[in-house]
């Protein structure tokens, strides 16, 4: 009898990480297109850093409005998420998520970047 519950101890564990890691799984692809984003105004947008790459790099919010982006930091070493113009920055340390509210430009584009790998940049796109 001890070894059936042992047994089911460990396929209950080892389904746990599956399930885990199957909800933890990026469903968003830049597809190397470069153009990304969700929707906008007070809908919240998803960035994912990988690779020391922001995926997608270009996110579209409604003009002026402000958007919550769920930035998730897939690499081993802290990045940043700041505006070019220094309004917002956020550290990500490796493996975590956070949340930022993000105000988007009233017309046109603005930028931004990972304040420890020049590297890195991303647009904000007013839609």
């Amino acid at each position: 009898m001890g070894r059936t519950i042992g047994g089911l101890r460990r396929a209950g564990r080892a389904l746990s990480v599956v399930l885990l890691l199957a909800a933890c799984g990026s469903s968003n692809s830049d597809g190397g297109g470069g153009e990304g984003g969700g929707g906008g105004g007070g809908a919240g947008l998803i960035l994912t850093i990988n690779g020391f790459a922001f995926h997608p790099n270009t996110l579209s919010a409604l003009e002026g409005q402000q958007s919550m982006v769920t930035i998730t930091n897939e690499d081993s070493v802290t990045h940043s998420f700041t505006l070019d113009d220094g309004g917002v920055s956020r550290d990500v340390p490796p493996g975590q998520t956070v949340q930022v509210t993000v105000p988007f430009p009233a017309s046109g584009t603005a930028g931004f970047h990972c304040r420890f790998h020049a590297s890195m940049t991303g647009t904000l796109r007013a839609a």
